[in-house]
């Protein structure tokens, strides 16, 4: 596992929130171990902003107006290490020091407990006393489906740096109340496919069931608060590939990361990332789509030469999944784009020309 809480500290420090919540929040989905939608119940007075959301990892911020009050902020990622764990309640003694390591080798004064949520479901707790006067911080740790749920709590800016037992017990309240409920990612996705346009990758063809399998993706998005608290020395992730960061430019509003990766507004107020000019993508659902004898598929690409053509082919369905069976150019994610018609089914299939096919 590799441990967060530095980041997650300073992250709580760049954002916080202003409204009051009344009913459960819906923080995103994760689906690498299960699909699982996260709710959340909140504190009175306090509001969550989910910072970063992918399919592995789901990082939100927990703040009052009250700046007296202590803020939170929550990470729930999955660690393939422990993907058979069902609770930190099956994990041996033994194991359980591994996870007590990861706090005390970053910080030997750390004090390590152990409590439970209302369910029962077992909680690591480290607290750092920053003098006598009270804790900097207090870090709860859970494990739940191969996802690490880790909870962090440091004292509010207008606040005398003490967190008490009472706002302990207000964090273990919320462990308690963090829902992770199974989810049909192919349902939700069909829900809310009706007249939309979709990068795609064609994973495959099912010829029994007349299915193809669809993996829908978007550009993925960079919070602003993100890509100011970037920095020399720093990592910067991208789908299959992460760079450590030499150097970062500015040029016309574009961010620009070892003369390679380019973050360029997204006119939202995020930012998308390009390398080589491929905007970078996050996977939305995979899903097996009926393929319909009105499907129509439009190839910008001349399969011999590879280049643009000015006018497309158009093909028809079967004529579509004979190309697909043989074809050699391929259906990558960043040259093939899907439309569905008012009914939610797939109509309309396009390649585009991209240089690096």
């Amino acid at each position: 596992m590799k441990r967060i809480l530095a980041a997650l500290l300073c992250l709580a420090l760049l954002l916080s929130g202003a409204a009051l919540a009344e009913e459960k929040e819906v923080l995103g989905t994760i689906s690498i171990n299960g699909a699982f939608l996260l709710q959340c119940d909140l504190p009175t007075g306090y509001t969550v902003k989910p910072y970063s959301v992918t399919r592995d990892q789901i990082i939100a911020t927990i703040s009052a107006e009250d700046a007296a009050r202590p803020r939170m902020v929550l990470s729930v990622a999955f660690d393939e290490t422990y993907a058979d764990v069902d609770r930190m309640n099956d994990l041996t003694e033994e194991e359980l020091g591994i996870l007590e390591a990861t706090f005390t080798e970053m910080d030997p004064t750390v004090d390590i407990s152990y409590s439970e949520t209302a369910y029962g479901t077992r909680l690591l707790i480290a607290r750092q006393t920053k003098d006598e006067a009270g804790m900097s911080y207090v870090d709860f740790l859970s494990v739940y489906k191969g996802y690490f749920v880790e909870f962090v709590m440091f004292p509010g800016e207008a606040s005398d740096g003490v967190l008490t037992d009472e706002q302990i017990q207000m964090c273990i309240d919320y462990l308690s109340e963090l829902d992770f409920v199974p989810v049909d990612l192919d349902a939700m996705a069909l829900a809310n496919l009706a007249g939309k346009r979709y990068a795609a990758r064609i994973l495959s063809y099912d010829e029994a069931h007349n299915e193809l399998k669809v993996e829908l993706r978007e550009p993925r998005v960079w919070d602003e608060a993100a890509v100011s608290a970037l920095a020399v020395g720093s990592e910067f992730a991208l789908e299959g590939e992460t760079i450590v960061i030499d150097s970062i430019k500015e040029d016309e509003g574009v961010i620009v990361l070892n003369d390679e990766v380019e973050l360029r507004p997204d006119g939202e107020g995020g930012y998308n990332a390009f390398f080589y000019d491929a905007i970078e993508q996050v996977v939305l659902a995979e899903l097996s789509l009926p393929v319909s004898e009105n499907l129509v598929f439009e190839d910008n690409i001349d399969r011999d030469s590879l280049e643009f053509l000015d006018e497309p082919i158009v093909m028809n369905a079967e004529e579509f999944l004979a190309l697909l069976d043989n074809d050699s150019v391929g259906f990558a994610a960043d040259n093939v784009f899907v439309t569905f018609d008012a009914d939610s089914s797939l109509k309309l299939i396009e390649r585009v020309y991209v240089p690096w096919q």
